[in-house]
């Protein structure tokens, strides 16, 4: 049988389980994500309603080949302050985590680099910024960690004003003179997760598109839109 107390965790998820219990994912500090049936949370007026963006405190318990059951759950501070776009970018978050991690995948530090995206929005950093730098984080925790501050192969540092071809695979390499390709600022850009200027941070996007595709992590569709209208609204509010 296995028991965890007092597990810092995020929820991510949860879905009706019969008439009386949901199943939960939750995003945990040391466990990574996971998969709990939490039983009458639905029936009784005393269950916590485990809301997502607030910090929780869980314990649960179960044996191997079955979904473990939530014993317990009690916030850990106040939720998050998330509207608008903010709150947007908070469930494309989860969505990708659902999407592309696995169910007790030891992920060492996912936990405290989603505990700072959303600090960074609830501060009100920019949402496509913080989704952007996140993806970039997710795929190192995944073990695609990308070199974007050296050429592959020749260790010689990124230029800024320089082409670069970029191979998911190994890393980029220099262009000739005259022929185009990902810029060197833009890979810099990404490289300290600071953006400062739109185009950059497109370019930067679909990197991160290509790279997820190449590893067999493919994103939806939808990002694409969905970024450019988090930087359409970055625009008009001066954000």
């Amino acid at each position: 049988m296995i028991r965890v107390w007092d597990e810092p965790a995020w929820v991510l998820h949860a879905r009706n389980y019969g008439e009386t219990s949901q199943i939960v994912e939750l995003l945990t500090a040391h466990e990574g994500r996971i998969g709990l049936l939490a039983r009458g949370t639905r029936r009784s007026p005393k269950a916590p309603r485990l809301e997502p963006f607030t910090p929780w405190s869980v314990s649960w318990s179960g044996g191997e080949g079955r979904l473990p059951t939530l014993r317990n759950a009690e916030r850990a501070g106040p939720p998050a302050r998330l509207q608008g776009h903010a709150l947007w970018a908070g469930f494309h978050l989860h969505d990708l985590m659902l999407r592309l991690t696995e169910r007790f995948e030891p992920l060492a530090s996912l936990h405290a680099r989603y505990t700072g995206a959303l600090s960074a929005l609830e501060q009100g950093i920019p949402p496509a910024q913080v989704v952007c730098r996140f993806e970039r984080d997710l795929l190192a925790e995944l073990g695609y960690g990308l070199n974007l501050r050296e050429e592959a192969g020749s260790r010689e540092p990124i230029h800024p004003a320089a082409h670069y071809e970029f191979d998911p695979g190994s890393g980029a390499r220099r262009l000739p003179e005259g022929v185009s390709g990902i810029e060197g600022r833009v890979l810099l850009d990404l490289a300290q997760g600071s953006w400062g200027d739109e185009a950059s941070l497109l370019a930067s996007r679909r990197l991160l598109e290509r790279v997820y595709a190449f590893h067999g992590r493919g994103q939806n569709p939808g990002v694409r839109p969905w970024m450019e209208s988090l930087l359409l609204f970055a625009r008009r509010h001066g954000a």
